[in-house]
């Protein structure tokens, strides 16, 4: 992984000045409101550092704290401390991501809002990318500052990118990708062919999904070289071949397979989505039968209405009205082949999205809300092809009018979702906007206008609850437990966090007692003399009755009730 990122920062670095060649010519006050809007970004980005959604959130954070800690690429301790380990939970992805952790725990010392940090900071510098990016496929410098606006005005990934997921990541690096290949059609030099597979690469290996950009980009590469390729074959059918071109392509597609042999080598026998689907692998495991309700879901998120009737609030309703009547766009464009780029970007993570999870893989086509987090990969085309649509349905075009407009633009998109809140929902209807139990007029402007920066909020972090996760419960819970005892819990990642002081907490993971491994659990609880259960609904799960639950009841019994909190109940315990 070192080799690997040390040569993508290589080759993104010599090909700057070329990059600087195709900006040079912007305007100066271009620039200028491109860092307003860059400095406002950052600000919403890094007000708040916190660990979630779901577990995405801090499996990273906690695989490169083990990895600096024990040289093991792991998921997270499931049994002792960091310190001191006696059961590693397995990792069930690439280490891309965590490997960038691990270098900040190097150079600044482990804590675990380096997470957080990493995924602010490059979710920051993917508004720079939106800007470029929509420059260079519109050829307007105006359109390019309306998609950065727009990237940093997207709730969801303003939430997401405080709380160490690796999805924002994942995001500057495939959008850096596309950046690059765009250049590379461009300028046609080696070196940013070889800039723009490095970057493909590392993106995949902080989000394995984002294979899905290979044939995104080989079909693009026919489409832009078409008149070309179709030369060499005629100059093959005529006996005289250009071997020389031939040669270069053969080189970068073994440039790039010899980059992805550790990730290949995980896709193809160590994945391990490759139990379902009757052990079909990876991106094998696709399913036509089940896409239309993820799809349809992803398409009601984006106006903040839900499948699964339950509030949420996730997009601005402006900009996502803007993005749907931009399609119209395309189609005035059609024959601007670089027109279609974002569009292609967005269509292949939203095809492989709808076929691959969300029930998908494992063949049931059930819906659950994890569908909100992997969203994330829309928003970059997403503000790209709504930032060409303010620009193109703006009346007031010149400059003299553009920092106006903008401001217009961002109080219009930043305060539609306050005024037009809606607090009511049906329960267990098909659909419903957010409701008041959800979050509140103050929270949704908190997250235009945070009032704050560099904020640990860990612990203490409020909104939607489809993001927060494990809950304010769970945190304030720990805090009341005496230190040195073992919890036992389901959530056992936060236990051995370092938002807690002088912390010598031990943990026992409920969801990793298994046949093998029960025997190490009841060697840990019998020499402890402070047990303590933090009792949630993990054991009204039929998935985990058999497992953990089981261990729980034939070993050990509680012994009295120490404390509620919210919808925890906390119980000191002992051994039969």
């Amino acid at each position: 992984m070192l080799a690997h990122f040390s040569l993508l920062v290589f080759l993104v670095a010599i090909n700057a000045r070329r990059t600087w060649e195709e900006v040079k010519k912007i305007d100066k006050k271009i620039w200028l409101l491109l860092l307003v809007i860059f400095l406002y970004g950052f600000w919403v980005r890094n007000a708040q550092y916190w660990l979630g959604p779901h577990t995405d959130g801090y499996v990273a954070q906690e695989s490169a704290h083990l990895w600096v800690l024990h040289g093991q690429f792991v998921k997270s301790c499931a049994l002792g401390t960091h310190a001191d380990c006696q059961l590693f939970e397995q990792v069930l992805a690439p280490p891309g991501f965590p490997f960038l952790i691990a270098l900040a725990h190097l150079v600044f010392g482990i804590h675990s809002l380096n997470a957080s940090v990493i995924s602010a900071i490059l979710s920051s510098l993917t508004i720079l990318l939106a800007f470029l990016i929509a420059y260079l496929v519109f050829k307007k410098e105006e359109a390019g500052l309306y998609a950065a606006l727009v990237f940093s005005l997207i709730p969801l990934n303003i939430i997401n990118s405080q709380s160490g997921e690796a999805r924002p990541a994942g995001l500057f690096f495939a959008g850096l990708a596309l950046l690059l290949f765009i250049l590379a059609q461009k300028n046609g030099r080696p070196a940013v062919w070889l800039a723009w597979l490095a970057s493909l690469s590392y993106a995949i290996y902080i989000r394995q999904e984002s294979y899905v950009l290979v044939p995104f980009f080989l079909f693009f590469l026919l489409v832009f070289n078409w008149p070309r390729i179709k030369s060499w074959f005629l100059s093959l059918l005529s006996g005289r071949p250009d071997f020389k071109g031939l040669f270069m392509v053969a080189s970068f597609a073994l440039f790039f397979i010899i980059l992805q042999l550790p990730v290949l080598h995980w896709l193809l026998f160590n994945n391990p989505y490759s139990t379902y689907q009757g052990g079909k692998i990876g991106f094998l495991a696709l399913s036509l039968k089940t896409a239309a309700l993820p799809a349809w879901a992803f398409f009601l998120q984006f106006f903040n209405l839900s499948p699964l009737g339950s509030g949420i609030w996730h997009y601005d309703l402006l900009v996502s009205l803007v993005f749907l009547a931009a399609a119209a766009l395309l189609f005035s464009y059609w024959k601007e082949k670089e027109h279609w780029l974002p569009w292609g970007f967005f269509g292949a993570y939203f095809l492989v999205y709808c076929m691959l999870f969300d029930g998908n893989i494992s063949g049931t086509g059930a819906l659950t809300g994890d569908y909100y987090r992997r969203s994330l990969m829309f928003h970059l085309p997403m503000a790209i092809i709504a930032g060409w649509g303010f620009y193109s349905f703006n009346p007031m075009k010149g400059r003299r009018f553009l920092a106006l407009n903008l401001l217009l633009v961002f109080l219009a998109a930043a305060s539609f979702n306050v005024i037009s809140y809606f607090p009511f929902s049906k329960p267990g209807g098909a659909l419903s906007y957010f409701s008041g139990r959800m979050v509140s007029r103050e929270q949704i402007s908190s997250v235009y206008f945070p009032g704050v920066i560099f904020q640990d909020a860990r612990a203490d972090k409020k909104g939607d609850r489809s993001l927060i996760y494990p809950p304010q419960d769970y945190w304030m819970a720990i805090g009341r437990i005496p230190n040195g005892c073992l919890i036992i819990t389901s959530q056992h990642i936060v236990v051995t966090s370092d938002y807690f002081k002088d912390n010598r907490r031990q943990t026992a993971s409920l969801s990793l007692v298994n046949d093998e491994t029960e025997h190490l659990f009841l060697r840990e609880v019998k020499k402890n003399e402070c047990l303590v259960y933090i009792g949630d609904r993990l054991c009204s799960d039929p998935l985990f009755a058999d497992r953990g639950c089981r261990f729980l009841r034939d070993n050990l019994e509680k012994k009295e009730l120490l404390f509620t909190q919210g919808l925890l109940s906390v119980y000191k315990m002992k051994v039969k």
